[in-house]
């Protein structure tokens, strides 16, 4: 389910879907939290999907204290800026080409 915790995705969607994946809305991450519930919603939400074995991937991590407490919460999925920018294919197969040079 993408973008999960906006727009059409809810916690009925989970019940009634055949959901594997959560897809976790990256505005979770962003700097607007005015009441400060963000990392608790994610928190319970990841913790929510792990306990129904659904895969979470978080979307949006810019930084390392993002990875670090998403990893903390059980979400060892993410993508965005911290990792890298959007790319073209053969952008992106060299760069695997690379990492798998390296390791």
């Amino acid at each position: 389910m993408d973008d999960f915790g906006s727009g059409y995705s809810s916690l009925n969607m989970l019940k009634e879907a055949p959901v594997d994946e959560i897809k976790l809305d990256m505005r979770f991450l962003s700097a607007a939290d005015p009441y400060g519930r963000a990392e608790e919603i994610l928190h319970m939400i990841i913790t929510m999907g792990n306990d129904m074995k659904l895969s979470i991937i978080a979307e949006g991590v810019e930084t390392e204290q993002q990875k670090v407490m998403l990893q903390g919460f059980g979400c060892n999925k993410a993508q965005g800026y911290f990792y890298a920018r959007p790319m073209r294919e053969a952008e992106y197969t060299e760069l695997l080409r690379k990492e798998k040079e390296e390791n």
